[in-house]
Protein backbone atom coordinates (compact mmCIF):
# COMPACT_ATOMS: atom_id res chain seq x y z
CA UNK A 1 0.00 0.00 0.00
CA UNK A 2 1.00 3.27 -1.00
CA UNK A 3 2.36 5.53 1.80
CA UNK A 4 -0.17 8.67 2.83
CA UNK A 5 0.95 12.20 1.86
CA UNK A 6 -0.17 15.84 2.30
CA UNK A 7 -1.68 17.12 -0.92
CA UNK A 8 1.70 19.50 -1.35
CA UNK A 9 3.33 16.47 -2.56
CA UNK A 10 1.17 16.70 -5.75
CA UNK A 11 1.30 17.82 -8.97
CA UNK A 12 -0.48 19.11 -12.23
CA UNK A 13 1.36 19.11 -15.31
CA UNK A 14 -0.39 20.23 -18.91
CA UNK A 15 -0.10 21.53 -22.15
CA UNK A 16 -2.02 22.35 -25.26
CA UNK A 17 -3.75 19.82 -28.03
CA UNK A 18 -3.31 20.20 -31.27
CA UNK A 19 -6.21 18.21 -31.82
CA UNK A 20 -9.33 19.04 -29.60
CA UNK A 21 -9.75 15.73 -27.33
CA UNK A 22 -6.82 14.31 -28.35
CA UNK A 23 -3.72 13.80 -25.22
CA UNK A 24 -0.75 15.19 -25.81
CA UNK A 25 2.56 15.14 -23.92
CA UNK A 26 2.80 17.52 -20.76
CA UNK A 27 5.54 20.21 -20.60
CA UNK A 28 4.71 22.48 -18.30
CA UNK A 29 4.04 21.83 -14.26
CA UNK A 30 2.11 24.87 -12.46
CA UNK A 31 2.44 25.94 -9.25
CA UNK A 32 -1.00 25.95 -7.08
CA UNK A 33 -2.53 26.83 -3.98
CA UNK A 34 -5.50 25.12 -4.16
CA UNK A 35 -6.60 22.40 -6.67
CA UNK A 36 -8.87 18.96 -7.49
CA UNK A 37 -8.83 17.12 -10.76
CA UNK A 38 -11.98 14.61 -9.87
CA UNK A 39 -14.49 12.57 -11.91
CA UNK A 40 -18.05 13.45 -12.24
CA UNK A 41 -20.63 10.95 -13.52
CA UNK A 42 -24.43 11.15 -13.89
CA UNK A 43 -26.75 8.17 -13.59
CA UNK A 44 -29.88 7.01 -14.62
CA UNK A 45 -32.68 5.15 -12.28
CA UNK A 46 -34.70 2.49 -12.51
CA UNK A 47 -37.63 3.54 -10.08
CA UNK A 48 -40.10 0.92 -11.11
CA UNK A 49 -42.60 -0.08 -8.71
CA UNK A 50 -42.14 -3.58 -7.99
CA UNK A 51 -45.05 -4.36 -5.51
CA UNK A 52 -43.00 -2.75 -2.43
CA UNK A 53 -42.22 0.99 -1.11
CA UNK A 54 -38.35 0.39 -1.59
CA UNK A 55 -37.71 3.53 -4.90
CA UNK A 56 -34.65 2.38 -6.18
CA UNK A 57 -34.95 -0.99 -8.13
CA UNK A 58 -31.41 -0.23 -10.28
CA UNK A 59 -29.14 2.31 -11.40
CA UNK A 60 -26.63 2.57 -14.31
CA UNK A 61 -23.98 5.58 -15.17
CA UNK A 62 -24.55 7.12 -18.11
CA UNK A 63 -22.16 9.81 -18.44
CA UNK A 64 -18.43 10.07 -17.10
CA UNK A 65 -16.49 13.39 -17.08
CA UNK A 66 -13.94 15.41 -15.39
CA UNK A 67 -13.83 18.28 -12.99
CA UNK A 68 -10.85 20.78 -11.79
CA UNK A 69 -10.55 23.69 -9.83
CA UNK A 70 -7.79 25.24 -9.94
CA UNK A 71 -6.58 28.00 -7.37
CA UNK A 72 -2.67 29.89 -7.22
CA UNK A 73 -0.55 33.28 -7.38
CA UNK A 74 -0.24 34.80 -10.42
CA UNK A 75 3.21 34.87 -11.82
CA UNK A 76 4.49 36.69 -14.58
CA UNK A 77 5.08 33.35 -17.23
CA UNK A 78 2.71 29.98 -16.67
CA UNK A 79 0.13 32.48 -16.10
CA UNK A 80 0.00 32.31 -20.19
CA UNK A 81 -1.82 28.96 -20.77
CA UNK A 82 -4.60 30.26 -18.51
CA UNK A 83 -4.65 33.60 -20.14
CA UNK A 84 -4.88 31.62 -23.75
CA UNK A 85 -7.12 29.49 -22.42
CA UNK A 86 -9.92 31.67 -21.27
CA UNK A 87 -10.17 33.91 -24.06
CA UNK A 88 -8.49 31.73 -27.27
CA UNK A 89 -6.53 34.04 -28.96
CA UNK A 90 -2.78 34.47 -28.85
CA UNK A 91 -0.73 36.96 -30.34
CA UNK A 92 3.22 37.75 -29.88
CA UNK A 93 4.15 41.39 -30.27
CA UNK A 94 7.01 43.15 -31.10
CA UNK A 95 7.63 46.21 -29.12
CA UNK A 96 9.06 49.74 -30.03
CA UNK A 97 9.90 53.08 -28.89
CA UNK A 98 9.95 55.93 -31.52
CA UNK A 99 10.08 59.61 -32.15
CA UNK A 100 6.90 60.72 -33.94
CA UNK A 101 7.39 62.94 -37.28
CA UNK A 102 4.24 63.68 -38.14
CA UNK A 103 0.48 62.30 -37.10
CA UNK A 104 -0.57 60.25 -34.23
CA UNK A 105 -0.84 56.37 -33.76
CA UNK A 106 -3.55 55.06 -32.66
CA UNK A 107 -4.83 51.59 -31.53
CA UNK A 108 -5.69 49.66 -34.82
CA UNK A 109 -3.61 51.69 -37.02
CA UNK A 110 -2.37 49.05 -39.94
CA UNK A 111 0.83 49.10 -41.75
CA UNK A 112 1.95 46.99 -44.61
CA UNK A 113 3.33 44.30 -42.59
CA UNK A 114 0.90 44.76 -39.18
CA UNK A 115 -1.15 46.04 -37.04
CA UNK A 116 -0.71 48.66 -34.16
CA UNK A 117 -1.99 46.45 -31.24
CA UNK A 118 -1.75 48.46 -28.18
CA UNK A 119 0.01 51.93 -26.84
CA UNK A 120 1.40 51.75 -23.16
CA UNK A 121 3.49 54.20 -21.04
CA UNK A 122 5.68 52.74 -18.88
CA UNK A 123 7.46 54.86 -16.29
CA UNK A 124 7.86 58.00 -18.58
CA UNK A 125 8.81 55.85 -21.80
CA UNK A 126 5.66 55.58 -24.24
CA UNK A 127 5.89 51.28 -26.18
CA UNK A 128 3.79 50.64 -28.97
CA UNK A 129 3.28 47.24 -29.70
CA UNK A 130 2.53 45.52 -33.10
CA UNK A 131 1.61 42.16 -34.22
CA UNK A 132 4.63 41.09 -35.52
CA UNK A 133 8.34 39.59 -35.00
CA UNK A 134 11.14 41.85 -37.04
CA UNK A 135 12.62 45.25 -36.55
CA UNK A 136 12.18 48.36 -38.86
CA UNK A 137 13.73 51.80 -38.03
CA UNK A 138 10.81 53.55 -39.82
CA UNK A 139 7.80 52.47 -39.61
CA UNK A 140 4.70 54.24 -41.40
CA UNK A 141 0.93 53.98 -41.90
CA UNK A 142 0.73 56.87 -45.08
CA UNK A 143 -0.33 59.30 -42.17
CA UNK A 144 2.04 59.32 -39.64
CA UNK A 145 6.01 58.41 -39.83
CA UNK A 146 8.04 57.26 -36.87
CA UNK A 147 12.01 56.79 -36.06
CA UNK A 148 11.53 53.47 -34.33
CA UNK A 149 13.81 51.63 -31.66
CA UNK A 150 13.45 48.12 -31.15
CA UNK A 151 12.76 47.03 -27.73
CA UNK A 152 14.80 43.54 -26.88
CA UNK A 153 14.49 43.64 -22.45
CA UNK A 154 11.43 42.08 -22.11
CA UNK A 155 8.74 40.60 -24.48
CA UNK A 156 5.63 40.94 -25.27
CA UNK A 157 2.34 38.87 -25.46
CA UNK A 158 -1.44 39.99 -26.19
CA UNK A 159 -4.62 37.47 -25.28
CA UNK A 160 -8.22 38.85 -26.68
CA UNK A 161 -11.35 37.26 -26.96
CA UNK A 162 -11.32 34.68 -30.13
CA UNK A 163 -14.78 35.28 -31.46
CA UNK A 164 -15.43 31.18 -31.97
CA UNK A 165 -17.03 28.35 -29.66
CA UNK A 166 -14.35 26.00 -30.34
CA UNK A 167 -11.69 27.97 -27.78
CA UNK A 168 -8.52 25.73 -27.47
CA UNK A 169 -8.18 22.46 -24.77
CA UNK A 170 -5.50 21.17 -22.85
CA UNK A 171 -4.59 17.88 -21.69
CA UNK A 172 -4.19 17.85 -17.91
CA UNK A 173 -2.08 15.71 -15.84
CA UNK A 174 -2.82 14.66 -11.58
CA UNK A 175 0.19 13.44 -10.13
CA UNK A 176 0.94 12.32 -6.86
CA UNK A 177 2.02 9.07 -4.97
CA UNK A 178 -1.09 6.81 -4.94
CA UNK A 179 -2.15 7.24 -8.63
CA UNK A 180 -1.17 9.18 -11.94
CA UNK A 181 -4.22 10.41 -14.01
CA UNK A 182 -4.95 12.25 -17.04
CA UNK A 183 -8.10 13.71 -18.27
CA UNK A 184 -8.28 15.56 -22.33
CA UNK A 185 -10.07 17.79 -23.64
CA UNK A 186 -10.10 20.40 -20.77
CA UNK A 187 -11.67 23.56 -21.45
CA UNK A 188 -11.91 26.26 -19.11
CA UNK A 189 -15.68 27.47 -17.90
CA UNK A 190 -14.76 30.27 -15.40
CA UNK A 191 -11.97 32.11 -14.47
CA UNK A 192 -11.02 34.45 -12.01
CA UNK A 193 -8.55 37.26 -11.64
CA UNK A 194 -8.58 38.92 -7.94
CA UNK A 195 -6.21 41.19 -5.56
CA UNK A 196 -6.54 42.58 -2.43
CA UNK A 197 -4.23 45.08 0.03
CA UNK A 198 -1.55 43.27 1.37
CA UNK A 199 -1.99 40.25 -0.85
CA UNK A 200 -0.36 38.56 -4.29
CA UNK A 201 -2.41 38.66 -7.18
CA UNK A 202 -4.52 35.73 -7.37
CA UNK A 203 -6.01 33.62 -9.88
CA UNK A 204 -9.39 30.88 -10.05
CA UNK A 205 -10.36 28.31 -12.80
CA UNK A 206 -12.70 26.04 -12.87
CA UNK A 207 -12.36 23.88 -15.99
CA UNK A 208 -14.17 20.31 -17.43
CA UNK A 209 -12.99 17.43 -19.59
CA UNK A 210 -13.32 14.31 -20.89
CA UNK A 211 -13.44 11.38 -18.51
CA UNK A 212 -10.47 10.82 -16.38
CA UNK A 213 -7.83 7.97 -17.38
CA UNK A 214 -4.60 6.45 -15.61
CA UNK A 215 -1.49 7.16 -16.92
CA UNK A 216 0.34 4.05 -17.57
CA UNK A 217 2.04 1.72 -15.00
CA UNK A 218 5.36 2.15 -14.85
CA UNK A 219 5.93 5.64 -16.18
CA UNK A 220 7.98 7.78 -13.49
CA UNK A 221 7.13 11.21 -13.54
CA UNK A 222 9.20 13.98 -11.55
CA UNK A 223 7.76 17.40 -11.32
CA UNK A 224 9.92 20.48 -12.13
CA UNK A 225 9.40 23.88 -11.91
CA UNK A 226 10.83 27.38 -12.72
CA UNK A 227 11.25 30.46 -10.78
CA UNK A 228 8.69 33.45 -11.92
CA UNK A 229 8.71 36.77 -10.73
CA UNK A 230 5.07 37.25 -8.89
CA UNK A 231 2.45 39.98 -8.83
CA UNK A 232 1.45 41.78 -5.98
CA UNK A 233 -0.80 44.34 -4.83
CA UNK A 234 1.76 46.82 -4.54
CA UNK A 235 2.68 46.20 -8.11
CA UNK A 236 -1.29 46.83 -8.85
CA UNK A 237 -3.55 50.19 -9.95
CA UNK A 238 -6.92 50.42 -11.51
CA UNK A 239 -7.89 52.94 -14.18
CA UNK A 240 -10.76 54.50 -15.51
CA UNK A 241 -11.41 56.50 -18.94
CA UNK A 242 -13.98 57.25 -21.25
CA UNK A 243 -12.60 54.86 -23.84
CA UNK A 244 -9.66 52.33 -24.06
CA UNK A 245 -7.20 55.42 -25.76
CA UNK A 246 -7.59 56.95 -22.77
CA UNK A 247 -6.85 54.49 -20.24
CA UNK A 248 -2.94 55.27 -21.06
CA UNK A 249 -2.63 58.37 -19.48
CA UNK A 250 -5.78 58.60 -17.09
CA UNK A 251 -5.31 58.52 -13.50
CA UNK A 252 -5.13 55.74 -10.65
CA UNK A 253 -7.95 54.97 -8.69
CA UNK A 254 -7.16 54.12 -4.87
CA UNK A 255 -8.50 50.61 -4.73
CA UNK A 256 -8.43 48.08 -1.74
CA UNK A 257 -9.35 45.04 -3.50
CA UNK A 258 -10.37 43.85 -7.40
CA UNK A 259 -12.14 40.73 -8.84
CA UNK A 260 -12.47 39.89 -12.59
CA UNK A 261 -14.32 37.09 -13.64
CA UNK A 262 -14.74 35.47 -17.06
CA UNK A 263 -17.37 33.10 -17.89
CA UNK A 264 -17.58 31.07 -20.70
CA UNK A 265 -20.73 29.00 -20.35
CA UNK A 266 -19.49 25.59 -21.51
CA UNK A 267 -21.62 23.18 -22.24
CA UNK A 268 -21.06 19.09 -23.57
CA UNK A 269 -21.98 17.16 -26.48
CA UNK A 270 -22.61 13.11 -25.62
CA UNK A 271 -23.35 10.51 -28.09
CA UNK A 272 -25.08 7.31 -28.38
CA UNK A 273 -22.30 4.21 -27.81
CA UNK A 274 -20.19 5.90 -24.53
CA UNK A 275 -20.81 6.98 -21.59
CA UNK A 276 -17.76 9.72 -21.94
CA UNK A 277 -18.26 13.42 -23.16
CA UNK A 278 -17.68 13.56 -26.68
CA UNK A 279 -16.77 17.41 -26.99
CA UNK A 280 -16.86 20.89 -25.41
CA UNK A 281 -18.04 23.51 -26.48
CA UNK A 282 -18.01 27.54 -24.85
CA UNK A 283 -21.22 29.18 -25.56
CA UNK A 284 -22.27 32.82 -24.90
CA UNK A 285 -18.69 35.14 -23.26
CA UNK A 286 -19.26 37.52 -20.67
CA UNK A 287 -17.74 39.20 -18.07
CA UNK A 288 -18.18 40.57 -14.75
CA UNK A 289 -16.54 42.49 -11.93
CA UNK A 290 -16.10 44.56 -8.51
CA UNK A 291 -13.56 46.01 -6.70
CA UNK A 292 -14.03 48.00 -3.30
CA UNK A 293 -12.64 51.86 -2.49
CA UNK A 294 -12.93 54.06 0.10
CA UNK A 295 -16.24 56.22 0.13
CA UNK A 296 -14.65 59.74 -0.72
CA UNK A 297 -16.75 61.10 -3.69
CA UNK A 298 -19.75 60.77 -5.74
CA UNK A 299 -18.09 59.80 -8.57
CA UNK A 300 -18.12 56.03 -9.04
CA UNK A 301 -21.86 56.16 -7.50
CA UNK A 302 -22.70 58.31 -9.88
CA UNK A 303 -21.07 56.20 -12.57
CA UNK A 304 -23.83 53.82 -11.54
CA UNK A 305 -27.34 56.25 -11.11
CA UNK A 306 -26.21 57.84 -15.03
CA UNK A 307 -25.62 54.49 -16.43
CA UNK A 308 -22.60 55.32 -17.84
CA UNK A 309 -20.25 53.56 -19.86
CA UNK A 310 -16.53 53.52 -19.02
CA UNK A 311 -13.43 51.59 -20.34
CA UNK A 312 -11.20 49.80 -17.64
CA UNK A 313 -7.89 48.78 -17.04
CA UNK A 314 -6.35 46.78 -14.14
CA UNK A 315 -2.52 46.32 -14.32
CA UNK A 316 0.66 45.29 -12.18
CA UNK A 317 4.19 46.27 -12.81
CA UNK A 318 6.60 44.22 -11.42
CA UNK A 319 10.17 46.20 -11.20
CA UNK A 320 12.35 43.59 -9.99
CA UNK A 321 15.48 42.73 -11.65
CA UNK A 322 13.84 41.97 -14.99
CA UNK A 323 10.70 43.98 -15.82
CA UNK A 324 7.31 42.04 -16.28
CA UNK A 325 3.75 43.46 -16.23
CA UNK A 326 0.40 42.75 -16.85
CA UNK A 327 -2.28 44.81 -18.38
CA UNK A 328 -6.03 43.79 -18.47
CA UNK A 329 -8.10 46.45 -20.63
CA UNK A 330 -11.99 46.05 -20.21
CA UNK A 331 -13.35 48.22 -23.44
CA UNK A 332 -16.48 49.28 -22.45
CA UNK A 333 -18.04 47.95 -18.84
CA UNK A 334 -21.70 49.43 -17.39
CA UNK A 335 -21.24 50.20 -13.68
CA UNK A 336 -24.59 48.65 -12.90
CA UNK A 337 -24.77 48.70 -8.58
CA UNK A 338 -23.24 50.07 -6.12
CA UNK A 339 -23.22 49.70 -2.04
CA UNK A 340 -21.46 51.51 0.71
CA UNK A 341 -20.73 50.21 4.30
CA UNK A 342 -22.62 51.14 6.90
CA UNK A 343 -20.13 50.37 10.25
CA UNK A 344 -19.87 52.67 12.94
CA UNK A 345 -16.66 52.25 14.02
CA UNK A 346 -14.91 51.88 10.62
CA UNK A 347 -13.91 53.98 7.62
CA UNK A 348 -17.00 53.96 5.07
CA UNK A 349 -15.97 52.02 1.99
CA UNK A 350 -17.76 51.63 -1.60
CA UNK A 351 -18.57 48.57 -3.35
CA UNK A 352 -19.33 48.48 -7.13
CA UNK A 353 -20.36 45.93 -9.34
CA UNK A 354 -19.84 46.07 -13.10
CA UNK A 355 -20.29 43.78 -16.45
CA UNK A 356 -18.82 43.85 -19.98
CA UNK A 357 -20.43 45.24 -23.33
CA UNK A 358 -18.95 44.99 -26.12
CA UNK A 359 -16.83 47.79 -27.79
CA UNK A 360 -18.15 48.53 -31.58
CA UNK A 361 -15.93 51.16 -31.25
CA UNK A 362 -12.51 48.96 -30.63
CA UNK A 363 -13.89 45.88 -32.53
CA UNK A 364 -12.80 44.01 -29.14
CA UNK A 365 -13.75 43.19 -25.28
CA UNK A 366 -10.99 42.21 -23.21
CA UNK A 367 -7.43 42.67 -24.14
CA UNK A 368 -4.48 41.19 -21.69
CA UNK A 369 -1.16 42.26 -22.63
CA UNK A 370 1.72 40.23 -20.64
CA UNK A 371 5.18 41.53 -20.16
CA UNK A 372 8.12 39.02 -19.57
CA UNK A 373 11.23 37.32 -20.48
CA UNK A 374 10.09 34.68 -22.58
CA UNK A 375 10.95 35.38 -25.76
CA UNK A 376 9.41 32.10 -27.60
CA UNK A 377 6.06 31.98 -29.37
CA UNK A 378 3.80 29.92 -26.64
CA UNK A 379 1.59 28.04 -28.56
CA UNK A 380 4.33 26.41 -30.80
Amino acid sequence: MAEAFIWRQSAIWLWLEATRGTAVSPKVWIPKTSWVLSPSTESATDDSWYGVIDEVYGSFTTKNFSNLNLQGIVKDDFIWYLLYWALGKYDKLKVFTWTVSWGTPARGDTVSWGTLRKIITIGSTKYYFFDWTVSWSSITNGTWTLSATAVNTFSAHMFSRENSNTHPSFTWYDIDSVASSYATFLMINTFEISCEVEDYVRFTAEMQGKQMQAVAQGTTITPAYADEPEFTASMAWVRFANNEAWLDSAEEICMQNFRLSINKNLTDVQCFGSTDVEAFYNQQFTVEWDFEALYTSTTLRDYALDSTKKAVRFYVENNGTTFSAMYIDLMKVWLNEWTKTDSNNELIRQTMWFSWQYSNEDGATIEILLINSNSEWYDS
